[in-house]
């Protein structure tokens, strides 16, 4: 009998208690707005950094109890209370008193996080805000319903009520920004349905296998080659709204500018490369990179970081750029899952049989020999042989319909004008182009020098001078260029040198018994210095 009188008391001193506890949640959360930094020097105290990190551990408590206190809430009302279970407004209240407590230390935990840099600052601003306004609208909505006159009534209980579905609200855009901080701002949308993603304005999400899939000689390196692999493997701790030591990996120049601790990687020196050197790391080493726990790079990967930056972390370069060794081409194969493989190969042949088609259609308008580099690979070569006297500008022009797939052309001798050469456009892939002993002038060049991927040029024997020779600058791919017996002189050439850095410009006749004209085809014999 003497029990009740004691539980009774008990009752004011626990909301008392309760009271002065959500008061210092209000400070707090306040204070957490107003205090940018305190005052330390460098990098927060390890004991703060380690408090910080508990911050994904507690902010999951806190989330569930106000969302919980908020349907239970709602329970109550007078046309659900019929259908489910209906606490008593007491049940509501410690729910509500546990989650506000929740928020505060959360937030505390969050706002020490904070302090050890490596955040974007806008998405972190962003995030404080909200989380802030979280704690403080839980601790608010606490308070009002603790200092109701009769729990479960009152305007002091409906105002709590109100903040409490504001404070909700707010607690899933918190939600999101921290989303938007650990995983990058596209997290939430990323796999989000096509009507979602119309509605938040992006543009429908498509299958990865579905994607435009190259051949491995075609692919850009950067974009298509290394930046997926930083994307799968290092982007969740280094992008633009979560940037641990400072380093963003989710772009090239933040991969060249690096971070706190210096350059992350060191073009054409993979060894020096801090980037491989953590990944080389024993994984028990605090140092390595991915940290445990997190998804590691495969040998395949690491292989192509490695190729990469040892060939100069190029951000415009396609892998056919390049040499490739066996390990090299085997890394990139794997690269691809095998529903991309299968895509790829399906695509290979499709275009393959559409390209004999059009080959067979030309072979019997076109003197001379057109056929595949590699039996089976679209990729073609074109030569006139003992037919050139019959080809001219409308042969050039006739080419057109697999223009994009020819990488080799051997027009010596022929009767194409500077003018017809302007029918070069389209031959994008085009490596290799003999035109020794033609008409060709310098305003041929002009033409030939808008063929990006021009590596070999023959110009023997032709009315070329220094002033046209300088049309070949724009082509950076540029690797021999033979000018025997034209108007160019030493002073031309070394123009064309310093244009186009490792460029090997011949101006004079072999010291063999071949004729020039043979000379200039056996060096150039493959239409291309890289393997197709």
């Amino acid at each position: 009998m003497e029990s009740a009188p004691a539980t009774s008391a008990a009752k004011p001193i626990a909301r008392v208690r309760w009271l002065l506890v959500a008061s210092l949640g209000l400070g707090l959360a306040v204070a957490a707005l107003l205090i940018d930094k305190v005052a330390w020097d460098g990098t927060p105290p390890e004991v703060a950094q380690w408090i910080g990190r508990f911050h994904p551990f507690v902010l999951h408590f806190p989330i569930v109890l106000l969302l919980m206190a908020l349907a239970f809430e709602a329970a109550r009302l007078p046309v659900l209370r019929r259908l489910l279970p209906c606490p008593d407004a007491s049940t509501v209240t410690v729910i509500l008193a546990w989650g506000a407590a929740g928020c505060t230390l959360g937030g505390g935990c969050g706002w020490l996080l904070a302090q050890s840099g490596g955040y974007e600052k806008e998405l972190l601003d962003r995030h404080l805000w909200a989380g802030a306004a979280t704690a403080l609208g839980a601790n608010l909505a606490l308070i009002f319903r603790l200092s109701s006159s009769r729990i479960g009534a009152g305007v002091l209980h409906g105002i709590s009520n109100a903040i409490l579905v504001l404070t909700c609200g707010i607690m899933a855009v918190a939600g999101h920004y921290g989303a938007s901080l650990t995983h990058g701002e596209t997290y939430l949308t990323d796999h989000a349905p096509d009507a979602v993603r119309k509605i938040v304005g992006l543009k429908p999400k498509r299958d990865a296998n579905a994607l435009v899939i190259k051949p491995t000689g075609q692919r850009l390196l950067w974009d298509e080659v290394v930046q997926p692999i930083l994307e799968e493997r290092c982007n969740s701790c280094h992008h633009e709204g979560k940037m641990k030591g400072g380093l963003r990996l989710d772009s090239l120049a933040g991969v060249l500018k690096g971070g706190a601790s210096g350059a992350a990687i060191t073009p054409g020196n993979p060894k020096d490369s801090l980037v491989l050197k953590r990944l080389h790391l024993d994984p028990d080493d605090e140092k390595h990179m991915p940290p445990q726990g997190k998804p590691q790079p495969t040998a395949e990967q690491i292989t192509v970081l490695n190729f990469w930056i040892e060939n100069g972390a190029p951000g415009d370069k396609t892998v056919g750029d390049y040499e490739l060794t066996a390990a090299v081409r085997a890394a990139l194969d794997s690269l691809l899952t095998p529903a991309q493989r299968k895509t790829l190969e399906a695509k290979i042949q499709a275009e393959a049989a559409a390209l004999e088609t059009a080959l067979a259609t030309l072979r019997s308008r076109l003197p001379g020999r057109l056929a595949c580099v590699v039996p089976g690979q679209p990729e073609l070569e074109y030569a006139p042989g003992i037919h050139a006297a019959e080809v001219g500008d409308a042969q050039l022009n006739a080419l057109a319909p697999v223009a994009g797939s020819v990488v080799a052309m051997e027009l010596q001798q022929t009767r194409v004008t500077d003018a017809g050469l302007a029918a070069l456009a389209p031959f994008v892939k085009l490596r290799n182009l003999q035109l020794q002993n033609t008409a060709l002038s310098d305003a041929g060049l002009v033409h030939v020098g808008k063929v990006a991927s021009l590596e070999v040029v023959n110009l023997y024997g032709t009315g070329v001078s220094d002033a046209g020779l300088q049309h070949l600058a724009p082509l950076k791919h540029l690797k021999k260029v033979y000018l025997w017996q034209s108007q160019v002189t030493e002073e031309g050439a070394s123009q064309l040198r310093a244009a186009v850095p490792g460029v090997d410009v011949n101006l004079s006749l072999p010291t063999t018994s071949k004729s020039a004209a043979a000379a200039g085809k056996d060096a150039s014999a493959s239409p291309s210095a890289n393997p197709p």
